[in-house]
């Protein structure tokens, strides 16, 4: 993760998503509508905008599909408004002791969300076997040092912890930039080491090559994004 690399608009970040888009199983009225509304929803619209029509947006869809994944001490690399811990803490709101509340999000650039601001995630300022959850959502692919960042994550890890990652494929990934006029690459110079989408080959190959062999992928919004869970080997 570069300077360079992670800024966003601070008008990208617009509140919480409406609680009746995190649900899952969608209802069937609402797969329908979501359905319909889809050219609006993954391509014409930015996430408010979608929420506003009830439409589930794109970033409803990350969160509900990693949310259930979060366990104890998360670190949220790439955070922004830092959304994901937030409702991670919001949902064991009633054990203060659980180790949602000592949850940290990082990232680049400072949005007022209380992250740990660095340079890069060449070296992360934390402890080896520190946490029990590390995520990459929808940013792996915007972090020149990817694997440095992952041989970081694996550092950190608890033995037995789990790092999850959100991305949409290469080609999908190349055409939605394009198009996107609201997405936050329009708004900053890109590093020559940024892509713009990673296929599930590439996702894997570093996740094994820095040390990740028990690796679970599933696929979510039509299958065009995908959701990797690989776990570090117990002690």
């Amino acid at each position: 993760m570069n300077s360079n690399a992670q800024k966003a608009p601070k008008e990208m970040f617009v509140g919480a998503p409406p609680e009746w888009s995190l649900n899952q199983p969608k209802s069937l009225l609402q797969q329908g509508w979501d359905f319909l509304g889809a050219p609006l929803r993954m391509v014409l619209l930015p996430d408010h905008l979608n929420e506003k029509m009830h439409f589930t947006s794109l970033r409803a869809e990350r969160l509900a599909n990693v949310l259930p994944q979060l366990e104890g001490r998360c670190l949220d690399i790439g955070a922004g408004d830092n959304m994901l811990l937030k409702l991670y803490q919001k949902k064991n709101s009633d054990d203060k002791a659980h180790p949602a509340h000592q949850s940290v999000g990082l990232d680049v650039e400072d949005w007022g969300s209380n992250c740990t601001i660095v340079e890069n995630c060449k070296k992360l300022p934390f402890d080896d076997n520190s946490f029990d959850t590390v995520c990459f959502i929808a940013c792996i692919n915007h972090i020149p040092e990817r694997v440095e960042a992952l041989q970081e994550t694996m550092r950190i890890l608890k033995p037995g912890g789990k790092v999850i990652i959100t991305m949409i494929g290469k080609v999908i990934g190349e055409i939605g930039h394009a198009i996107w006029w609201y997405s936050e690459d329009k708004h900053r110079d890109v590093h020559e080491e940024e892509l713009m989408g990673m296929n599930s080959s590439h996702i894997i190959k570093l996740l094994k090559d820095t040390g990740f062999n028990d690796i679970d992928e599933q696929g979510f919004v039509y299958n065009l994004n995908r959701l990797y869970i690989a776990k570090k080997d117990a002690a």
